[in-house]
Parts: structure tokens; C-alpha cells; sequence
């Protein structure tokens, strides 16, 4: 039988061999892998076929489709980033498009034996193409979410370190800061519980509709540089990256988290039924987003 490929022929024809089934290429556009067996190895041929489609063949297809709906990433991170999500799916046995990628293999397999029953020429890119659609669909969307957070997960990178620049160039302050951040918003106060704030910075907060109250605790909490910072993280399902960690990840062992406090217990209560916690009445939370009180 003949097998037309543009993927690695003189690969395929020498496991081809090893399983018993004499083979070798023959040059041509595309060039074909001369396979020559009896009816009794098809089976095991099929199978070695069917790996090479649910491997170098989708991979190759998941590259080619995402490099020409994301143009902008280099090919030899969108091959890196297909091969790992190829090779985690099969190894988890995460489901592609409705089935495992073995169960994909399992169904080629025993397509191409009814194939090889009807025709002793097979061509291989149009036969996968067209039984592998949706599982590259699918691969290739992961593989572009992937690039999507490998992205965000350097500009976090990047923002850390400007951050961290940023704190370095501030005096450290003999003061001790608490943080609170809830589901409605993030706020500040002393070690007595009295809320902190900066005028002249909510001031030019306001001017950007953009700023989260995240940006301005941030801001705050770096122009006055306190030597401890009590993190109370009452909104531990925030979505990555969190405010809490951020600031973890920003102050180093001068950031400490709360292990719960009443007030924690309180901020965590309170934030679903729509109520902000308070302590002793002197704590308020900044608004989640930045901008002018509406009337009333």
C-alpha cells in the first residue's frame, strides 16, 4: 500500500518497518511511504498511522492554525505551547472535542482499516483533515489561551518589578499598615483602625475612570512604604492575579497574611449580602471602581 504525507515519511516508514511491515519512500510532491504487508498487519499499521495523526500531524495542524489567526507570536512558541497541551491531554487523558486523544487514535485506527480494505492508496493530510477537525478546533483555541496567559503572566511579571523599583526608591516608615480586600473593594487602615487615604491621590485617581480601587490602595500603600503590612484577604476566590497576592509578591516578608480576625470574618459575611465590614464603625472601603458619587 502507498501512504502520501507531507510529515516525516522516512520517520513513519522506519517504524512501519519495526513492527513488520517492510517500508521505505519514494521521493515525489508529496512523497509517498511504500508499505508493503499482508492483510494480517493492518491492524498494527493502522495504529502506528493513527499515532502519527494524533501527534506530529495535529500538532503540525494546531501550529499552522493558530500562527494564522495570532500572526504576531513566533512559531516556535506556538509549536512549544501545542506540544505541551498535546502531550498533557494524553497523559491526563483530557478530553479533545468529546474524546481522549487515544480514543481519537482508537477511531482512526479502525478507519483506516476499513480504508487500506478498499483502497491500496491512502493520502494521509486529507484523511486526518477531515476526522480530526474538531479536535484541532479545539487544541488550537487551548493552545491560543495559553499564549494568552503566558502574556498576561509576563506583564504581571513586568508590573511586579516596576512596582518593586518603585518601593525601593521610598523611605521606609516605622508604620504598620492593614489592608483589607473584599469582594466591593479594597481599604486601608492603621494599626488602631482608622482609615488611611491620600487626598491629593483620589484626587488624580478620579481623572481616569480606569483606576481600580486596587490601583489607588497600590499607590498608597508605596508612597507611605510601612516596614509591616497585615493583609486581610476576605475575597480568597478573586480572580488571578489578586490584590492579595500582589501585594505579597510586591512588600516580600514586610506583607503578612491575617490568619482571621473578627473583622475578616466579619468583610467575609457581609460582602454577601451587600454589606461592607466595618471596624468599630471606622473602617470604610473605597469603591470598587473610581468615580464621582452619583446623587443620592
Amino acid at each position: 500500500m502507498e501512504l502520501t504525507s507531507d510529515l516525516d515519511g522516512v520517520g513513519l516508514a522506519g517504524r512501519l518497518t519495526e513492527c513488520g511491515a517492510a517500508s521505505y519512500v519514494v521521493s515525489g510532491d508529496p512523497p509517498r511511504v511504500v508499505c508493503e504487508c499482508g492483510s494480517a498487519l493492518f491492524g498494527r499499521v493502522a495504529q502506528l498511522v493513527a499515532g502519527m495523526m494524533t501527534r506530529e500531524w495535529l500538532q503540525a495542524r494546531v501550529v499552522q492554525r493558530v500562527c494564522r489567526m495570532e500572526p504576531l507570536w513566533s512559531a516556535e512558541e506556538v509549536q512549544f505551547q501545542a506540544l505541551v497541551e498535546i502531550c498533557e491531554s494524553r497523559l491526563h487523558g483530557r478530553p479533545v472535542a468529546g474524546h481522549t486523544l487515544d480514543e481519537w487514535q482508537s477511531s482512526l485506527a479502525r478507519a483506516l482499516v476499513s480504508q487500506f480494505r478498499r483502497s491500496l492508496v491512502v493520502a494521509v493530510d486529507p484523511f486526518a483533515c477531515f476526522r480530526l477537525h474538531k479536535a484541532a478546533v479545539e487544541i488550537a483555541e487551548r493552545v491560543r489561551n495559553r499564549l494568552m496567559a503566558s502574556a498576561l503572566e509576563d506583564e504581571y511579571e513586568e508590573s511586579l518589578a516596576m512596582l518593586r523599583y518603585m518601593l525601593d526608591e521610598q523611605p521606609l516608615h516605622e508604620a504598620e499598615l492593614h489592608v483589607y480586600v473584599t469582594p466591593e473593594g479594597v481599604w486601608i487602615t492603621d494599626a488602631e483602625g482608622a482609615f488611611v487615604s491620600d487626598e491629593q491621590i483620589e484626587r488624580v485617581a478620579l481623572q481616569d475612570e480606569d483606576v481600580t480601587t486596587e490601583d489607588l490602595a497600590m499607590t498608597i500603600l508605596i508612597t507611605r512604604s510601612p516596614w509591616r503590612i497585615v493583609v486581610h484577604d476576605a475575597y480568597p476566590g478573586a480572580p488571578w492575579p489578586s490584590f492579595a497576592e500582589t501585594v505579597s509578591r510586591v512588600f516580600g516578608d514586610r506583607a503578612i497574611r491575617c490568619e482571621g480576625c473578627s473583622t475578616c470574618w466579619s468583610a467575609r459575611t457581609s460582602s454577601g449580602s451587600g454589606r461592607r465590614g466595618t471596624s468599630e464603625g471606622r473602617v470604610r472601603p473605597i469603591r470598587r471602581r473610581l468615580a464621582p458619587d452619583s446623587p443620592g
